[in-house]
């Protein structure tokens, strides 16, 4: 069953979308997030992907109490990630009855970690992986990683990761359609479940993405642009 999950970025407490990654380039879509899980959650959303940008730019948990409030108030399955590099930050997010927790720089720089919280949690943490240029990128997408997304993805499977997202940055928030290429070619190379993200911008995109050994598709900017609608894709 291939599962479309909408997005929610939560930056200086409301929810937004981002341009490439870019904090200087932002449109507010809600004041409060949990208005905008309530709209996703009552279009018949199964699970939502919520990141923390503020926590992604700066290494630490900023949005924790909107998380919260998102989790307390939904009925459907939350992910989320965004400055989650520590174990106690982790299990103090998984407290609160989250599904999965995302991590991202922390593959790069800690892997020690990765290989704890796989063998704590198991099924329960995802790696994102950012790309750009087939580069990894990191540290809410300000510095590029010599690592190909790849060759990240393969080591940390061998440490236990069981399931990934991966975002082609110069496709995020463009509306210009996902890097088919780039997502085929990762998916194969770690053969575990992958969901896409980055530049979904039409129902056409997310059949072309069914067609590919995926999990699933994150879907922001034409969700909060209307050119897709979740209730008739759903």
């Amino acid at each position: 069953m291939f599962e479309i999950i909408p997005a929610i970025d939560i930056l200086d407490g409301k929810c937004v979308r981002l341009k490439q990654g870019h904090f200087d380039k932002k449109t507010i879509y809600y004041e409060d997030p949990v208005k905008a899980m309530l709209t996703w959650e009552q279009e018949g959303a199964k699970r939502l992907h919520v990141v923390d940008l503020d926590g992604a730019r700066t290494g630490t948990p900023k949005n924790f109490e909107i998380i919260k409030k998102i989790v307390e108030t939904s009925n459907i399955a939350i992910q989320v990630g965004g400055g989650y590099r520590r174990m106690d930050d982790i299990e103090k997010l998984l407290s609160l009855g989250i599904s999965r927790v995302v991590l991202g720089s922390s593959a790069i720089f800690n892997p020690n970690l990765i290989e704890k919280v796989c063998q704590k949690f198991r099924d329960q943490i995802i790696v994102a992986v950012d790309a750009k240029d087939g580069k990894v990128m990191a540290n809410g997408w300000t510095n590029v990683s010599q690592k190909t997304a790849a060759a990240l993805g393969q080591e940390v499977v061998a440490m236990g990761v069981k399931r990934f997202i991966f975002t082609d940055i110069s496709r995020d928030g463009m509306l210009t359609g996902p890097n088919f290429d780039e997502i085929e070619k990762f998916a194969n190379a770690v053969k575990v479940p992958v969901i896409a993200s980055g530049g979904v911008a039409c129902t056409e995109d997310i059949e072309k993405l069914k067609k590919l050994p995926l999990e699933g598709c994150i879907v922001g900017q034409a969700l909060y642009t209307g050119s897709i609608k979740l209730k008739e894709l759903l």
